[in-house]
C-alpha cells in the first residue's frame, strides 16, 4: 500500500471512528438545510426522479451548493470531488479527455468519448464539452456503462449536467469574482414567470476574464488566461395538463491564449539525428524550464490560440396520460474550435547555415495547430410508464454530425527554416441509431429485477488530405477525392453494429439499505483513421525522406479503420444511511470486475511519417485496436454528521488495470513501441477526497458562517504510452458569510491549491522517440473573493 493511500486509509478510520456515518450533501436536488438526510437526495441516474439511496448504480451526485462549497467553475473542477473521474485537456484546450474505471479518451477529435457528458439530456461530443458550471441545477457522475438507458452508449459511464430549469416565482441572482492573476467573473440569472403555471423564462449569463497565469520565457503575451463568454435562455410551456415542453438555448465563446507547456526533459541527444548544433540551445532551455515550473517556451507561435465558439438549442417535450409518458428529447449544436500550441515546450531553435548572411536560420521541433468546425443533431424518443410493482422505458436514438467548414490539423515537426508542414483537411461524418429498452419489476416487496437491452447501428465516413496551403470544406475534398489521383486525398468510411444489456437484482434489506448486483455490457463505435494513407510515406514504400524507418516507409493501410470496443462488467454494491440519536449517517460501496476487449490505444506518428506529407495521419497520430484489459475496482462514499453543523466526508476510488492481450499488426513500424508498459492506463490506481463543512457557532450580523475545505489526492494518472503523470495532493478551502442581516446578500472567500502544490495536471508529448517531452502543469496557488446577491 502506497504513502498516499496509506494517509487516506488513516484519515477515513479516524472519521468514522469520530461519529456514526452520516450522509453528505452531494445531493442532486437538495437543500442546505437537508444535507444530512440521504432520503432528500434526488437524482435522474434512471430517467426519472429517484432518492439515490434507491438506484442500483453507483453515483456521485453534486447540488448547486456542494459545487460552491467547493469552487467548482468548469466541469474540469468535478475531478477533485469526484475520485476516480479524471479531465484533462491533452493537445489543446479544447481536446477534452475524460477517464472513469479506467476507460479513457484518445485525444484523436472525432472519436467517441468512452465517458459522455450529457448537457439537459443530450449528449456532447469529446471538442466542447468542458461547460462552464453557472446556474446549474445539478452534476451527476453515472459510473460503468448506460447504454440501455441513455441515447449516447458509454463504456466508462456518463456526466449529467442540468442547468436550472424556470419556476413559476420571479426570482434570481447576480453574483461576482474577483482573483489572482487579475481574475474577474460576474454572473447572474433571473427567473420570471409569464403566465401563472402555463409560461415562465429564465435567463442567466457569465463572463470570465483572467490574465495570463504563466509567463513566456522568450517573449510573447504568455499562457493560460481566461477569456470567456457565455449565456443560456429557457423557456417553459405547460399551456395544458400532463404537457411540458422546455426550450433552451445557450451560448458560449473563449478567445484565449494557449496552454503553456512544461519541457520535462530530454531523451536522447539531437546529435543521433544530426542536429548536435541544437543540444547547447536544449540544455539551456532546460536549465530555464527548471528553474522556474510557471513558465513556458513561446517557440515563435505568440501565444498561441485556443478560440471556442459553441451554440446549442435543446428541446425536451413530454405528455403525461395516465400511467405513461411520452417523452422527445431533441438537441442540435454547432461547435467550431481553432487551436495553436507550441507541443516541442522549445523555444525556436537556431542552426547555423555556414553562410555570412544568413548566419543561421530557425528550427521548429514541433508545434501543432488545429481547425474544426461540425454541427451535432440527436433526437432521442422515450415512452415510459409507471405501474404497480413494475416500471420500463423504451427508447430510440438518432445521432448525425457532420462538418459544417473547413477543418483539419497541421503539424509542423522538425523544420528547418520553420516552414510550416502542409495543412491536413479532415472531415468526418458520424451516424448512429439505435433501440433500447429497460424494465424494472417487483419479484417481491424488497426484491426487484433489472431488464435492459440496446441494438446500435453505427456508420462513419471521411475525406481528407492536403489540398492547397489551407483547410478545405468537405464538398471540395470529396470533389477533388473523387479524381482518383494519389495525392494524399480521399476517402474512407466503415460501419458497425452491436447489442448492448443489463440485468441486475436489488434487494431492499430495509428502508434504508439497498443491495444491488448487476451486469451490464457497453461498447464504443467503429470508426477510421484519416486521411486515406495511398502515397509512398504512408503504404511501405521506399523514399530516403523516411529517415526515422531507414528509407522503408510506413504502412499504415492496416490501420485505416478501427473496430468496436466492448466491455462486459460485473457490479455488486450496498446503499446503507441511517441516524443514531441526532448523529445521521451514509456509506454507499460499490466493487465492480470488467472485461474491455478490443481497446483502443494511442500510437504517434509523428517521427515516423515524413513531416510534410501529405496524407500524414490526423492529429499526428492513430488511434488502433490493439489490448484486452481486464479492470476492477471499490468505490467508496460516506459523510458523517455527528451534529447537523458538522459534516465530514470521505470518498475514494481504487481501480486496477491489467493487459491481459496485445494484437497488432505485424505491419507496426519499428519507431512505434507498443508492449504491455506502452498501454495508456487512464485511472490513478488510487484517488481519495476527504473533506469538512462546518457551520460556526456565531451569527455575525444574524448571517451564517459556513467553512468548507477538501484535501485530493490521486496516484500517478493519465500520460501517454503507458507513462503515467505523478500523484498529488490539494487542499482547497472556503468561508462563506451567507444571508447578512437576513438579506439575500453572501460573501465568499476560497483559496484553491492551499500550499501551491507543483503537479502536471496533462500530458502533450510523453514519447521515448521523441527528442524532448512535454506536459501541461496544474494552476498554481489561487484566491478569490465574491458577493452573491439573490432575489
Amino acid at each position: 500500500m502506497n504513502n498516499r493511500m496509506l494517509k487516506c486509509v488513516l484519515l477515513s478510520t479516524a472519521v468514522f471512528i469520530a461519529a456514526p456515518v452520516a450522509a453528505q450533501d452531494t445531493g442532486a436536488e437538495v437543500s442546505d438545510a437537508d444535507a444530512a438526510s440521504a432520503g432528500d437526495i434526488v437524482v435522474t441516474a434512471r430517467r426519472r426522479e429517484e432518492r439515490l439511496q434507491d438506484v442500483p448504480v453507483s453515483i456521485s451526485a453534486f447540488s448547486p451548493e456542494a459545487l460552491q462549497r467547493s469552487t467548482v467553475q468548469t466541469v474540469s473542477d468535478i475531478k477533485t470531488i469526484a475520485p476516480g473521474f479524471t479531465f484533462s485537456s491533452e493537445g489543446g484546450k479544447d481536446n477534452v479527455s475524460l477517464t472513469l474505471r479506467g476507460i479513457g479518451q484518445l485525444p484523436l477529435g472525432e472519436v467517441t468519448p468512452g465517458v459522455v457528458i450529457y448537457l439537459n439530456d443530450t449528449p456532447l461530443p469529446s471538442v466542447g464539452s468542458n461547460v462552464p458550471t453557472y446556474d446549474i441545477s445539478s452534476i451527476q457522475v453515472l459510473k460503468g456503462p448506460q447504454g440501455t438507458l441513455f441515447g449516447r452508449n458509454t463504456l466508462g459511464g456518463a456526466v449529467v449536467i442540468g442547468s436550472q430549469k424556470p419556476t413559476y416565482y420571479f426570482e434570481g441572482y447576480v453574483e461576482g469574482t474577483y482573483g489572482r492573476f487579475d481574475y474577474r467573473e460576474v454572473q447572474g440569472a433571473v427567473n420570471i414567470p409569464i403566465i401563472e403555471d402555463k409560461v415562465a423564462f429564465r435567463a442567466a449569463g457569465q463572463i470570465r476574464r483572467q490574465d495570463p497565469r504563466t509567463a513566456a520565457f522568450d517573449g510573447g503575451p504568455g499562457f493560460d488566461d481566461v477569456h470567456q463568454d457565455a449565456f443560456r435562455l429557457s423557456l417553459l410551456l405547460e399551456p395544458f395538463e400532463g404537457f411540458k415542453s422546455t426550450t433552451v438555448y445557450e451560448y458560449f465563446k473563449a478567445d484565449e491564449l494557449a496552454g503553456g507547456l512544461y519541457l520535462l526533459r530530454q531523451n536522447y541527444p539531437f546529435a543521433a539525428l544530426g542536429l548536435g548544433v541544437v543540444d547547447p540551445q536544449v540544455a539551456a532551455a532546460l536549465e530555464t524550464q527548471r528553474a522556474n515550473r510557471r513558465g513556458s517556451f513561446d517557440g515563435g507561435i505568440d501565444g498561441g490560440l485556443s478560440y471556442r465558439k459553441t451554440t446549442a438549442i435543446t428541446n425536451d417535450t413530454s405528455y403525461t396520460f395516465g400511467a405513461l409518458t411520452l417523452r422527445n428529447i431533441f438537441g442540435y449544436r454547432k461547435n467550431y474550435s481553432d487551436q495553436l500550441i507550441n507541443s516541442g515546450g522549445l523555444p525556436l531553435l537556431q542552426i547555423p547555415t555556414g553562410l555570412a548572411d544568413p548566419a543561421t536560420v530557425p528550427f521548429t521541433l514541433f508545434n501543432a495547430s488545429s481547425a474544426l468546425d461540425r454541427q451535432y443533431l440527436t433526437n432521442e424518443t422515450q415512452l415510459l410508464g409507471e405501474f404497480s410493482g413494475f416500471n420500463f422505458i423504451v427508447g430510440v436514438f438518432y445521432n448525425n454530425d457532420k462538418p459544417d467548414g473547413p477543418s483539419g490539423s497541421q503539424f509542423t515537426a522538425f523544420s528547418v527554416g520553420s516552414v510550416p508542414a502542409p495543412a491536413v483537411t479532415a472531415h468526418v461524418r458520424n451516424k448512429n441509431w439505435a433501440v433500447y429498452g429497460q424494465i424494472g419489476y417487483e419479484i417481491t416487496e424488497k426484491l426487484k429485477l433489472n431488464l435492459g437491452a440496446r441494438y446500435s447501428w453505427d456508420k462513419v465516413s471521411a475525406c481528407g488530405g492536403t489540398i492547397g496551403s489551407t483547410y478545405v470544406d468537405e464538398s471540395t475534398c470529396l470533389d477533388v477525392a473523387a479524381t482518383g489521383l494519389i495525392d494524399g486525398v480521399g476517402t474512407v468510411s466503415n460501419k458497425g453494429e452491436e447489442p448492448s444489456w443489463t440485468i441486475g437484482l436489488d434487494y431492499k434489506a430495509n428502508p434504508d439499505w439497498l443491495l444491488y448486483i448487476v451486469s451490464r455490457r457497453g461498447y464504443r463505435g467503429a470508426n477510421v483513421n484519416t486521411p486515406l494513407f495511398e502515397t509512398t510515406y504512408t503504404t511501405g514504400g521506399t523514399d530516403p525522406a523516411c529517415t526515422a524507418t531507414g528509407g522503408v516507409c510506413p504502412n499504415l493501410r492496416p490501420f485505416q479503420k478501427t473496430g468496436e470496443e466492448t466491455i462486459t462488467d460485473v457490479e455488486i454494491g450496498s446503499k446503507y444511511n441511517y441516524r443514531v440519536g441526532a448523529a445521521r449517517g451514509l456509506l454507499n460501496i460499490a466493487a465492480y470486475y470488467s472485461k474491455y476487449k478490443n481497446a483502443l490505444q494511442f500510437l504517434n506518428t509523428q517521427t515516423t511519417v515524413p513531416n510534410g506529407t501529405l496524407d500524414s495521419p490526423t492529429n499526428g497520430s492513430l488511434a488502433v485496436n490493439a489490448a484486452d484489459l481486464r479492470i476492477w475496482g471499490v468505490e467508496l462514499e460516506a459523510s458523517i454528521s455527528p451534529v447537523r453543523s458538522l459534516t465530514v466526508g470521505f470518498n475514494a476510488a481504487y481501480t486496477n488495470v491489467k493487459v491481459e492481450k496485445l494484437a497488432l499488426p505485424a505491419v507496426l513500424p519499428s519507431t512505434i513501441e507498443l508492449g504491455p508498459d506502452q498501454v495508456n492506463k487512464y485511472s490513478p490506481s488510487f484517488s481519495g477526497t476527504a473533506s469538512i463543512s462546518w457551520t460556526l457557532p456565531v451569527r455575525p450580523v444574524d448571517g451564517d458562517l459556513i467553512f468548507n475545505a477538501d484535501v485530493f489526492m490521486t496516484d500517478d494518472f493519465g500520460g501517454q504510452n503507458g507513462e503515467k503523470l505523478p500523484g498529488y495532493e490539494l487542499a482547497n478551502a472556503r468561508l462563506d458569510w451567507r444571508s447578512i442581516a437576513g438579506t439575500g446578500l453572501d460573501l465568499g472567500v476560497f483559496v484553491k491549491n492551499i500550499f501551491d502544490v507543483d503537479y502536471n495536471s496533462a500530458s502533450s508529448v510523453l514519447l521515448s522517440s521523441f527528442p524532448t517531452n512535454s506536459v501541461y502543469v496544474g494552476e498554481p496557488r489561487t484566491w478569490g473573493v465574491s458577493a452573491k446577491y439573490s432575489f
